[in-house]
């Protein structure tokens, strides 16, 4: 029996720096809704943290005035050129990305470990997900073969309620890991917005906060979820005591 740890990505493993923050990411969004739609869009028109990338593009969609129902017909194909975009530029997939601290030593330690399987949970598509991970030399320190649960996995057009697809996410996660490792013990979901933490309690897991994003420690708990805040992922002993692995 396997303990499953899940990870966000942006914010909670990685984050965003310079004057080309996560530049592929957002350039690959910028080109699905100029491709798709003839619209030039600006992720950061709208506040993102938190949400999935097919919920981005139909809110950014909202945002110009084009209703979620034509963005609902047209997002698989906006999703499509997300990824050929970052696909043909995936050499640039690192620039304007870090890892956080103590992420990688983290990642190994649990590699490590017979009892383990950790996996990604995060809004990105899958495709871009995993080139982030590959960019920073995280990919091969997640159990293998990968799985997960992705924002190309699943998308409510529920634009209010990012949290609720997020869920969706972590149990797509869950029976994923399932079919790969066996069975599974107790689950964890790391995330470092309020969405994490009640996606992480709405699908039955431990929700684990990090204050490594744009939210405080006050605004995480302000959920009203029973989770576990730390500081940063850094501090390996308290984290494998949130983990319960200590």
């Amino acid at each position: 029996m396997s303990t499953l740890i899940s990870f966000d990505v942006d914010g909670t493993l990685i984050t965003s720096v310079g004057n080309h923050a996560n530049r592929l990411h957002k350039l690959a969004f910028a080109a699905a809704w100029k491709e798709v739609f003839n619209l030039d869009a600006d992720i950061d028109a709208i506040k993102h943290h938190g949400s999935t990338d097919p919920l981005i593009l139909l809110r950014i969609l909202e945002h110009h005035g084009i209703s979620k129902e034509a963005g609902m017909e047209r997002l698989k194909d906006m999703e499509q050129i997300m990824c050929q975009y970052f696909g043909q530029h995936q050499q640039r997939a690192g620039e304007g990305i870090e890892l956080l601290p103590g992420v990688m030593e983290l990642l190994v330690k649990l590699r490590e470990r017979g009892d383990v399987a950790t996996c990604l949970v995060t809004g990105n598509l899958e495709p871009i997900g995993w080139a982030k991970m590959a960019a920073l030399g995280l990919r091969d320190h997640f159990s293998s073969p990968h799985f997960g649960g992705f924002g190309s996995d699943f998308c409510s057009g529920d634009t209010l309620n990012s949290w609720r697809d997020r869920a969706e996410l972590v149990r797509i996660a869950a029976k994923r890991a399932e079919e790969s490792v066996g069975t599974i013990g107790a689950r964890f979901h790391v995330g470092d917005t309020p969405m994490d933490l009640q996606a992480a309690a709405e699908a039955g897991a431990q929700a684990i906060g990090v204050t490594t994003g744009i939210y405080s420690r006050q605004e995480l708990e302000a959920t009203g979820v029973d989770a576990i805040i730390l500081e940063n992922l850094a501090d390996l002993e308290a984290v494998f005591r949130a983990f319960n692995l200590a």
